[in-house]
């Protein structure tokens, strides 16, 4: 008696292993075409985003080496133009002397070259925070439409699921 309960017991347990086996070797259902297009469209489109994110970290890491350049170059301006002013006013003073003429001259070419320099510089920051912006508005845009592929693509894998 106590055999033929254990060959039955061990006649199940084959049955349901077998049973599970073959339940797990099913192939999964092929998923559509349409679903591996928008699949494919959103992973271009989230490589774009990361682009586009890249390119945002840089323009303002940009900045920051702008604004420290354009620092600099006003302490330079300042500088030139203190030195300039007290060369004017000893060649206005000494009206003859040929050597502060020319330190004056130099002064002034000097203070003219720190000046476009700085000008460049503050068109150069000006240009890079129009760049961020424009990151910024293609960022925002490139989310929401990679949230409405999202969206698109969870009902229609909801939809072949069913």
């Amino acid at each position: 008696m106590k055999n033929k309960q254990i060959l039955i017991l061990g006649i199940t347990t084959l049955f349901i292993s077998f049973a599970g086996l073959s339940n797990a070797q099913q192939a999964p259902k092929p998923v559509p075409v349409e679903v591996l297009k928008t699949r494919e469209a959103l992973l271009k489109e989230t490589t774009k985003l990361n682009g586009l994110k890249i390119k945002l970290a840089n323009a303002e890491a940009q900045t920051q080496k702008l604004e420290k350049n354009i620092a600099t170059a006003n302490e330079r301006v300042v500088k030139s133009t203190k030195e300039s002013k007290d060369l004017s006013a000893k060649m206005t003073a000494n009206a003859g002397d040929q050597k502060v003429a020319k330190k004056a001259k130099s002064a002034a070419k000097s203070l003219y070259n720190d000046t476009k320099k700085a000008h460049q510089l503050a068109d150069d920051l000006k240009s890079n925070q129009k760049n961020i912006a424009s990151l910024k508005t293609s960022i925002e845009k490139l989310k929401v439409k990679i949230a409405k592929m999202d969206q698109q693509l969870k009902f229609s894998e909801t939809k072949t699921v069913k």
